[in-house]
């Protein structure tokens, strides 16, 4: 193949990545959550969530998603209002959260596991996608099998 030729999917212009975008606010600013986000074991961000704050990263079209979303450090007598929102998840405009939010498991101090985009409690929330993002997709969709090549 000559250097300068294509692929067929470079040709096409086929994405090689996904978009993951991630819309997350503090439920009360006067008590800023410590968060922590995590995508495919990656520490993508560690620190204080100081307002509704938006996070886009890309992954690559074959792997697969595991997005994890920490809440530490909140003492309950002294700061009951501290809590991440996440108010969004996108994945290639795919929009997840709220709509999809019992796919999620939230891992909890006080063992309250059901489906939520509301983290109040110290625990892990995670979203984990254990195939290609569009074969996944295509099955929590109710379209049915895809045959692999």
């Amino acid at each position: 193949m000559h250097p300068n030729m294509k692929n067929f999917y470079e040709l096409l212009d086929t994405k090689k990545q996904i978009d993951i975008c991630l819309k997350l606010s503090p439920a009360d600013v006067t008590h800023t959550p410590d968060t922590k986000i995590i995508i495919n074991e990656r520490s993508y961000f560690n620190g204080k969530l100081l307002e509704q704050t938006s996070f886009t990263h890309n992954v690559e079209l074959l792997e697969n998603i595991d997005i994890k979303i920490e809440l530490s450090n909140k003492n309950y007598k002294i700061t009951s209002g501290k809590a991440i929102v996440i108010e969004s998840l996108k994945i290639d405009e795919f929009e997840l959260i709220p709509k999809w939010t019992q796919l999620a498991t939230y891992k909890n101090d006080q063992d309250i596991s059901q489906p939520t985009n509301y983290l109040g409690f110290n625990g892990i929330w995670n979203l984990k996608i254990d195939e290609p993002f569009y074969r996944w997709k295509h099955k929590i969709n109710g379209h049915g099998w895809l045959l692999e090549p």
